[in-house]
């Protein structure tokens, strides 16, 4: 690996572990008694039926589907890199339709008129 690539793959680390410390962050403000309108309120910030590019689930995708199209681009023989570029295609749906519609169900039975303020 190259001192770029080390660079760049420690950047990718750091970034991840800020991600990582701020999802702890959000699970320790959900831990314990809470309200299902602060609750719904904080679901929609991970997903937003109206506008899912804004939650985080949206911004996950949108990695996902960044890194699929880098997997195609790599010096792998390209059948491999089109097969591993295909399963993060599917992992950034399975966020967005299965994982977001999920969320989309929860937040609405928590707090029906719930919007993001």
């Amino acid at each position: 690996m190259t001192a770029a690539a080390r660079t760049r793959l420690e950047r990718v680390r750091a970034s991840a572990g800020i991600a990582k410390l701020a999802l702890q962050q959000i699970e320790d403000e959900l831990a314990g008694p809470i309200d299902a309108e602060i609750l719904g309120g904080a679901l929609r910030e991970l997903f937003d039926e109206t506008d899912p590019m804004r939650g985080l689930l949206g911004q996950l995708q949108q990695l996902l589907t960044v890194a699929a199209q880098a997997a195609v681009l790599t010096p792998l023989d390209q059948d491999e890199a089109v097969a591993a570029a295909c399963a993060i295609e599917e992992a950034a749906a399975f966020v967005a339709d299965s994982a977001g519609m999920r969320l989309h169900l929860a937040t609405s039975t928590l707090h029906p008129q719930g919007d993001r303020s």
